[in-house]
């Protein structure tokens, strides 16, 4: 048997799209007619884009899990002053249209610190994303300290930020989803031994971008 998943919040679009598909078909019309096919296709999109697939997560307290499905595109050195509070390793992570795009927790842990910061949907690449696009930050507190930051863009608009401060997790677990494309950072320890490269393909809860240091 076939064991389909998808997120929750990839029902209210599907509903949306395909009322509209339907409703367009009934009034008829050659225009009418492309519409409700065009409407009809995004719908089925949706049923992918918005697909919630299992995954065997091996937890590992020395590992540090991508957050993310996506692309590596920056890995470098910044300060962090809000929650780490001191310099760290940033790795950036690209999220096409065809990615997953539920995020879950790098490391296990409980929430430490949640922000939600409003601003531009400037694209992914922009060098000004991470810094002035809409977005949110959730801490960790584990064996070390972890921020990971959803970031909205050009197209996603929205992040949903499923977890709550002081709720604990273990690594792999759901904790957020971005709608339709964008952007997820993690912040490490500097001492972290970063395993992947710029241009490689990760997946959230399965790819280890890291060991963190003693």
């Amino acid at each position: 048997m076939i064991h389909f998943v998808m997120a929750k919040i990839g029902f209210i679009y599907i509903s949306f799209f395909l009322a509209i598909s339907i409703i367009l078909f009934i009034v008829g019309g050659l225009l009418c007619d492309v519409l409700s096919i065009l409407l009809f296709l995004i719908t089925l999109f949706c049923f992918y884009f918005f697909r919630d697939p299992s995954r065997n997560v091996i937890i590992n307290e020395n590992n540090i899990l991508s957050p993310a499905d996506g692309t590596v595109f920056e890995i470098s050195e910044v300060e962090e002053p809000l929650f780490i509070k001191e310099k760290v390793k940033i790795i950036k992570i690209f999220l096409s249209v065809l990615n997953v795009h539920i995020q879950r927790a790098p490391v296990s842990g409980d929430v430490k610190y949640i922000s939600e910061q409003k601003g531009s949907f400037l694209p992914a690449n922009h060098v000004d994303a991470s810094t002035k696009n809409t977005q949110n930050l959730i801490g960790f507190e584990g064996k070390s300290k972890i921020l990971v930051k959803q970031i909205a863009g050009i197209i996603a608009r929205k992040c949903d930020l499923w977890a709550k401060l002081n709720q604990k997790f273990n690594q792999g677990e759901k904790i957020g989803i971005i709608h339709f494309g964008s952007q997820v950072d993690i912040y490490v320890p500097n001492n972290t031994k970063i395993n992947v490269t710029i241009g490689q393909k990760v997946k959230g809860g399965i790819t280890i971008l890291g060991e963190i240091g003693e």
